[in-house]
């Protein structure tokens, strides 16, 4: 089976995306940090799900479960990214890795420019480097902005963000346009939508209403709880990801040398009804309060996702409903 590099491979999407590869008896090599303080524990739990102690996890050292190693390194750290994958050719990358989270990158700007900008450049310099040139890469819905023409398509204007983490993500897919255009890098990203589910992150809405709801505690409802947001199912974003792997990797002739797709479910619902969703399967009721948008959210996401389905033959179809009560089972187990 083909070696596969996964950067970010701790993290919420990384990790479910490198288990269902795993079971299908990929050889992945998981690259991440273990730095994002929000959720360093889950970090560790998804690692420990993966058959890797957390013991045993030494910055730069690589270790072993099965199909699956994992070595601890930054993306900024460019000589330990190069002597990665010197010693360790792969047929095709899937970066993950980045500073997460919209108002964060209000406040702290230069942590998503190191790591999102400067870190993506490590990578694609190191992929030319050691002629690593089928890149599948994380974008964001964010890179639409404000924009009140919905649903959002892949080539409509996206000049106008409203955050700092939204300039990171556009800045990466021109960054990765450049490298198809000089080197000939198979280059394909993704523009996800409110990716929700096991094991997502705890800087999350999903997890924070879970929390919240059940401790009792108050819950913060930005813009009122109007928002608009396209919740997407994880599991249909990692057969996204796999589907387009698969091509990429089988050099299929319909694969374009540098191309974006939305990963969205296409059914937006309110942050209020999705709180609700949430109450409904934890049986439980919770106290709100209704704030004012946050400086650097965008009032709605909503993805057409014709262009991934003409590609592939699948877009995300998992309903809110189904979605929210497997993630509020898994959330409900793990606080046993």
């Amino acid at each position: 089976m083909e070696n596969i590099i996964v950067t970010g491979a701790a993290g919420f999407i990384g990790y479910n995306l490198t288990e269902k590869l795993v079971a299908k008896g990929y050889n992945i090599l998981g690259l991440d940090n273990l730095q994002d303080c929000p959720e360093g524990h889950l970090k560790f739990e998804r690692l420990g799900q993966l058959g890797f102690c957390r013991e045993d996890i030494i910055y730069g050292h690589t270790i072993k479960s099965g199909h699956c190693s994992f070595i601890k390194s930054d993306i900024t750290d460019i000589s330990l990214i190069d002597r990665i994958f010197k010693e360790n050719p792969c047929d095709i990358l899937i970066h993950l890795a980045a500073q997460t989270g919209v108002r964060q990158s209000v406040s702290q700007p230069d942590i998503y420019m190191k790591n999102n900008i400067n870190g993506f450049y490590n990578i694609l310099e190191t992929c030319r480097k050691y002629n690593i040139k089928k890149i599948l890469f994380a974008s964001s819905s964010s890179v639409y902005g404000e924009n009140p023409d919905m649903p959002y398509r892949e080539d409509f204007i996206t000049d106008n963000p409203v955050s700092m983490y939204a300039v990171t993500k556009k800045t990466n897919e021109l960054m990765a346009k450049a490298y198809s255009s000089l080197y000939g890098f198979n280059n394909i990203g993704l523009r996800f939508f409110t990716v929700y589910g096991p094991w997502v992150r705890s800087d999350m809405a999903a997890y924070i209403f879970m929390k919240a709801v059940l401790e009792n505690n108050t819950i913060n409802l930005y813009n009122n709880g109007f928002s608009l947001r396209d919740f997407t199912y994880i599991d249909d974003v990692t057969r996204s990801i796999e589907l387009i792997m698969e091509k990429m990797i089988q050099d299929d002739s319909r694969v374009p040398l540098y191309e974006l797709y939305n990963v969205g479910n296409s059914m937006p619902v309110t942050l209020v009804d999705y709180l609700n969703c949430i109450k409904k399967h934890m049986g439980k009721n919770t106290t709100i309060i209704n704030k004012p948008l946050q400086e650097g959210d965008v009032t709605a996401t909503y993805a057409n996702v014709d262009k991934i389905f003409d590609f592939i033959g699948f877009k995300p179809q998992t309903n809110i409903d189904t979605g929210v009560k497997k993630m509020v089972d898994w959330f409900l187990n793990m606080k046993k």
